[in-house]
This record gives structure tokens, C-alpha cells and sequence, in this order.
């Protein structure tokens, strides 16, 4: 199935009309209907080389060729146009096209699309560290629990950013540490050999690590919930 759209075919045109006759604004104009600045640029992008007809939703989800993925990122690394220029000029979502600039750049092979979708069905198929897993895992979580967006940002598959966000919002930061297979060392099983002194010190940090996980808890409580009135006041 194709992905509905929040917003009609007859607004995006006529949003673009109003630009085009230059009524209004883009910044005016996002804000009349309750969409980004940078979405309505992407539409009048679009607009302005293909008409009306690239506002029509498909029943099914195109299909790109391994040699049309390469060509496409080559033109953009070779700086022929801009992202949203090479996007709007074959009509592709620019996030799709993030996606094989980062895996390119990855090293990791551009396949024949599969109609999935990339971010659903890619593979993990490098290590990241646990400074990269945290830094994904907030951006996910400071734009409203984006994963899609996250998966295309950061060319990682959609299940995992999502299993990491859970474990961090869940566990807090420590659960995005790869555990080593095998019996654990004594020293982080059994605090018996530990000074007082320094099971004092542990329970201390580990207090800390549980305020500061929920004082993000709520802030990200926060954010649900301006997202949610933003959403129910667009519709």
C-alpha cells in the first residue's frame, strides 16, 4: 500500500498556487494549513517541475534500480544539485535518497529496492559504539519519538533504533552497552569485596543515573504531549 498523506491534493495545490502568484509566503502559507516550512518547499519543488499529477497518491510504492541508486548519489556527491533538487527533479522523498548517500558512503551495497522499504528491511551491518547508539537514541527521542525519520538520518534499520529507544527509556543509558557473553567478574556481581567507601560511591552514581533518566523520562512526557495537541489541532 502507498502512505497516506495528511494534507489532500487539493491544498497542496493550492498552496503552491498561492506561493506562484506570490499572494503569500512560504512561512505564511505553512502556517495557514499547519505544515514545516521545509515541507511545503519540498511540494512546491515537486510542483514546479512535474504539476498537479505529483500530488496523486500511488497504490504501491515505486521501484529503483541498484545503477539508478548510484547515479543518484553520484550526481548529489558530485554537486550537480541539491538534495531537494535531485529529489523533487525524479519526485523521490528526500529521506529515501538520504538513506543511499549514507550507505554509499558506508560502504554497504545499494541493492534493487525492495518494496518494503529500505529503513524496514536493511540489515545492521556495521558495529556502532555506545556513544553512537546514545546520540541516535536522543535524537530519536528529543523529534517525538521519530524512528523512521531517525533510521533514514542515521542509516540504521528502523526494528533497531526502535528496540534501542525502548531499552533507554525503559533501563536508562546502560542498557545500550553490549554485554559480554560468559559469566560475569566477580566485581560487578558481588559488592562483598567493595570498601564501604566504595559501595557508597556506587549506590551515589547509581542514584544519579536514576534521576537523570527520569528527569528525561518526563521531559520526553512533555514533548508526547506537545506533539499530541499539535497533531489534534490539525485535524
Amino acid at each position: 500500500m502507498g502512505r497516506n498523506s495528511t494534507f489532500s491534493k487539493e491544498v497542496k495545490i493550492k498552496a503552491c498556487e498561492s506561493y506562484k502568484e506570490g499572494s503569500m509566503g512560504f512561512e505564511t502559507i505553512a502556517k495557514n494549513i499547519g505544515c514545516s516550512y521545509s515541507t511545503l518547499h519540498k511540494w512546491y519543488a515537486k510542483y514546479t517541475v512535474h504539476g498537479p499529477i505529483v500530488f496523486d497518491i500511488s497504490n504501491r510504492n515505486k521501484s529503483y534500480s541498484r545503477e539508478f541508486k548510484i547515479s543518484m548519489v553520484k550526481a548529489y556527491l558530485a554537486g550537480e544539485l541539491s538534495l531537494g533538487d535531485l529529489c523533487a527533479q525524479h519526485n523521490i522523498e528526500n529521506s529515501i535518497v538520504r538513506v543511499w548517500i549514507n550507505k554509499y558512503n558506508n560502504g554497504i551495497e545499494l541493492n534493487s529496492y525492495n518494496p518494503k522499504g529500505d529503513v524496514y528491511t536493511m540489515k545492521l551491518t556495521r558495529k556502532t559504539t555506545f556513544e553512537e547508539r546514545l546520540e541516535i537514541v536522543k535524537w530519536v527521542v528529543e523529534n517525538n519519538l521519530d524512528y523512521k525519520n531517525g533510521a533514514d538520518k542515521f542509516a540504521i534499520p528502523y526494528s533497531v533504533i526502535y528496540q534501542w529507544t525502548q531499552k533507554y527509556l525503559s533501563n536508562g543509558s546502560e542498557s545500550l552497552k553490549y554485554k559480554k557473553r560468559g559469566r560475569k567478574a566477580k566485581d560487578e556481581t558481588d559488592e562483598s569485596s567493595l570498601s564501604e567507601v566504595e559501595i557508597l560511591r556506587l549506590k551515589l552514581e547509581r542514584e544519579k543515573t536514576l534521576r537523570k533518566r527520569r528527569e528525561f523520562e518526563i521531559k520526553v512526557l512533555k514533548k508526547k504531549e506537545e506533539f499530541e495537541k499539535k497533531n489534534l489541532y490539525r485535524k
